[in-house]
């Protein structure tokens, strides 16, 4: 694949690459279909036509992810692949082809029932509603620096200024990051993300090398924080004891600790920046939803929800199966890959009415931004919630003529499932 031609190709329309693709055989390795962003044009017909399928290896494809795989589109697949963990195991890691981050020491997001109860009953006790109200004064407190500066200067970079700069930050009050060493570690946070982008080569060194620089910073703290706890969240996470089901008592191991630093560190800040800097696009998109939110109080937790559905921040998840298995009438076999489009999810026109419409009103609304439940459901849905809530409520309720211009960012495809956003200059004035 020519990532330089592929990047070329984003002057064209969307729908109509999305949808002339649907006419051949899909190939989803073709960069062009995903550079403007999620191709929801073209996912809207597989949903339709082609809802399970079996995508080949083409060249593009053996180049990229180096497998073929099952691309599952519906609602339903997304909550079947992350409940059923008798048939699907999550051991090989989120991506479509093999990370050595993931490969080379289990994880929390790797694990399967039974191992994995044991480290979700310690990990989410920090995690619970009484600990996120611990936090959320802390959070709404340094949103509204946030705003306050944007509005003392008329405007900023919206990433830089907010989205990315509140989440990192409440991150690194959680793992109990000293201040001094926050700028190395949300820098080695960023070039990470920045590597895993297709454009981004040469590949696998750099990577290697950045994740050993976090991971040697991750034992440091942890062992400091086994030695001292600090009264945050991380110095809980190293030190807790709890009882397994066996009746023995468990602690997370050293490696497994650092690992979920990673896990806590990326999906705890990308996930949330993507979704402010897709849900600011949204409501500017959409001035009466604006208005909706500022007139009436109770609308803005579901207003919430459909941010994350409206923007889908992780676009996809997989699965491997472990068993041959039928799903749709269709056989997988043991050892498939089968990714779960997240983003076709919560656009599935089976589950959603009119699911292209941003409603802040919406209700029922099962979107599966945060998985499709079961064993896997994301353990800081709370956290984001409470700063997606507080920042929208800054913004919106004290702020007005709210302008942004082009965003700066890379979007999802078969390497990288979030979008990276770099830049998204916002002007605006005190309501």
């Amino acid at each position: 694949m020519n990532v330089n031609a592929a990047t070329a190709a984003c002057g064209d329309d969307p729908a109509e690459r999305g949808l002339a693709m649907t006419t051949a055989a899909v190939d989803l390795s073709d960069f062009s279909l995903w550079c403007n962003g999620f191709p929801d044009e073209l996912f809207t017909e597989l949903r339709r036509t082609r809802p399970l399928f079996h995508h080949d290896l083409t060249p593009g494809v053996a180049a990229t992810v180096h497998r073929d795989f099952w691309v599952a589109t519906k609602h339903r697949h997304a909550v079947r692949l992350h409940r059923d963990t008798e048939s699907f195991t999550a051991a090989d890691g989120p991506l479509i082809q093999p990370v050595a981050m993931f490969s080379s020491s289990p994880t929390i997001i790797t694990m399967d029932p039974p191992e994995l109860n044991k480290r979700r009953k310690l990990i989410s006790n920090a995690f619970n509603p009484r600990a996120i109200a611990k936090l959320e004064d802390g959070i709404r407190a340094r949103a509204a620096r946030m705003i306050d500066n944007l509005l003392a200067h008329g405007g900023g970079d919206w990433i830089e200024d907010v989205a990315d700069a509140l989440p990192m930050t409440v991150i690194g009050d959680i793992l109990g990051i000293p201040e001094r060493d926050r700028p190395r570690i949300f820098d080695l946070f960023d070039r990470i993300l920045k590597a895993l982008a297709p454009e981004a080569h040469p590949r696998g060194g750099v990577e290697l090398e950045l994740f050993a620089s976090v991971f040697d910073y991750a034992m440091q703290l942890t062992a400091d924080k086994r030695r001292n706890p600090t009264g945050d969240i991380w110095s809980t996470l190293a030190t807790a004891v709890i009882t397994g089901e066996d009746g023995e008592e468990f602690r997370l191991p050293a490696n497994e600790l650092e690992f979920f630093f990673f896990v806590l560190a990326f999906a705890g800040s990308d996930t949330t920046k993507n979704a402010l800097a897709i849900g600011l696009q949204a409501f500017l998109a959409n001035p009466g939803q604006v208005e909706r939110y500022r007139a009436d109080e109770a609308l803005r937790p579901t207003a919430i929800e459909e941010v994350l559905r409206w923007a889908s921040p992780v676009a996809y998840w997989t699965r491997t199966a472990k068993v041959d298995v039928e799903m749709d009438g269709q056989r997988i076999a043991k050892g498939e890959r089968v990714v779960s489009m997240l983003r076709s999810a919560n656009r599935d026109e089976e589950v959603f009415d009119a699911p292209f419409t941003f409603d802040i009103g919406r209700q029922p609304n099962p979107h599966v931004a945060f998985g499709g439940g079961g064993p896997h459901h994301c353990l800081g849905a709370m956290l984001a919630r409470a700063e997606l809530r507080a920042v929208f409520d800054e913004l919106l309720l004290r702020c007005d003529d709210i302008e942004i211009g082009p965003a700066k960012a890379a979007y999802p495809n078969l390497i990288t499932n979030m979008s990276i956003y770099d830049e998204m200059p916002i002007s605006l004035r005190r309501r």
